[in-house]
C-alpha cells in the first residue's frame, strides 16, 4: 500500500469502470507508445486518467485530446529540454519551482514578472514547458500529481507585461497538454494594467480552469497563509524572505542539472 503524508489531496482510487477505460486509452495509444520510450515512459496510468478526468471519461474525447498531446511532446520534446537550452531565460529568477510545497502538498511554480529580462517568445515558452515537467515531476514524486500558479504582481508595468498573445499560448500549452494538472493559481495583488491582458485572455479560459483562478490583493492579510507557508514566501507576498532568499541561481541551477541528469539516464536505460 502507497502512504502520503498527511493532508496531502491525493486524488481518489479509480472505479472498477474507470479503471477499464484507462486500460482501453493504453491499448488504443499503445503503438505510438512502443515507438517512442520517452512517451511510454510519460504515459504513465496516472497521465490516461487525467486525460480521462478532462473529458469526463468519455474514452473516445479523450483520446483524441491524449494523440494531440502525444504528437506535441514527440515533436516539442519537453521531455529533452536541459538547462543548458533555457539557463538565459532563467537568471533572473523571474519563473522557478519553489523548494517548498503548498500547503494541499501542491508543487508551487512562482512567476515574478517583474523579472522578465528576454524578448524571445519561443524561449520564453521553452523556459515555461521546461518548468511545468519540473512541477509535474515534484507533484507526483509528492502524491498529489498537482501544481499551484503563483504569479506576484509587484512591479508589474508594461515593460515586462508578456503579449497577450504569449499569455494565449501558455494557456493553451497548460490546457491542452497539461490537463487536470493546475490546482490552483493565485494572482497575487494584479494591478489595473493586468486587467488589458485578463480581458484578453478570459475566453480562451476553459471553466474548469478558471475556478481555479483566485485575486489576492496585497491588503488582503488572511488568504495567503491560507495556501502557502509563509516562512518560504517572498516579504513582498507577506512572507519572510527576502527576494535573494527567495531564489538563489547557483542553488537552482545545480537542482535542475541534477533532475536533468537523472531524467536523461532514465532515458538511455529504455
Amino acid at each position: 500500500m502507497t502512504s502520503h503524508k498527511p493532508g496531502l489531496q491525493v486524488s481518489p482510487a479509480l472505479t472498477q469502470d474507470q479503471e477499464k477505460k484507462v486500460s482501453d486509452l493504453l491499448l488504443a495509444v499503445l503503438p505510438e507508445l512502443e515507438a517512442n520510450p520517452p512517451l511510454k515512459f510519460w504515459c504513465t496510468q496516472s497521465t490516461l486518467a487525467r486525460f480521462l478526468q478532462a473529458r469526463d471519461w468519455n474514452t473516445s474525447q479523450a483520446e483524441q485530446k491524449l494523440r494531440g498531446t502525444l504528437e506535441w511532446r514527440r515533436t516539442y520534446r519537453p521531455d529533452a529540454i536541459t538547462w543548458a537550452d533555457i539557463e538565459p531565460e532563467a537568471v533572473t529568477g523571474k519563473q522557478f519551482r519553489l523548494p517548498v510545497k503548498d500547503k494541499e502538498g501542491r508543487a508551487v511554480l512562482l512567476m515574478r514578472p517583474r523579472n522578465e529580462n528576454t524578448k524571445g517568445a519561443e524561449r520564453q515558452l521553452k523556459y515555461l514547458v521546461y518548468n511545468l515537467e519540473a512541477a509535474c515531476r515534484a507533484a507526483d514524486e509528492a502524491g498529489v500529481g498537482k501544481m499551484t500558479w503563483l504569479i506576484d504582481f509587484e512591479g508589474y508595468s508594461y515593460r515586462n507585461a508578456p503579449p497577450v498573445t504569449l499569455a494565449i499560448k501558455t494557456l493553451s500549452i497548460l490546457q491542452g497538454h497539461y490537463p487536470e494538472r493546475l490546482g490552483l493559481s493565485v494572482c497575487y495583488h494584479p494591478p489595473r494594467l493586468f486587467q488589458i491582458t485578463w480581458k484578453a485572455t478570459k475566453p480562451f479560459i476553459d471553466p474548469v480552469t478558471h475556478k481555479k483562478i483566485v485575486f489576492i490583493d496585497h491588503q488582503d492579510t488572511t488568504s495567503m497563509p491560507q495556501h502557502f507557508h509563509m516562512e518560504s514566501i517572498e516579504q513582498c507576498m507577506g512572507g519572510s524572505l527576502t527576494s535573494e532568499q527567495a531564489f538563489n541561481l547557483e542553488s537552482y541551477r545545480a537542482e535542475m542539472e541534477s533532475e536533468d541528469a537523472r531524467r536523461l539516464e532514465s532515458y538511455g536505460r529504455m
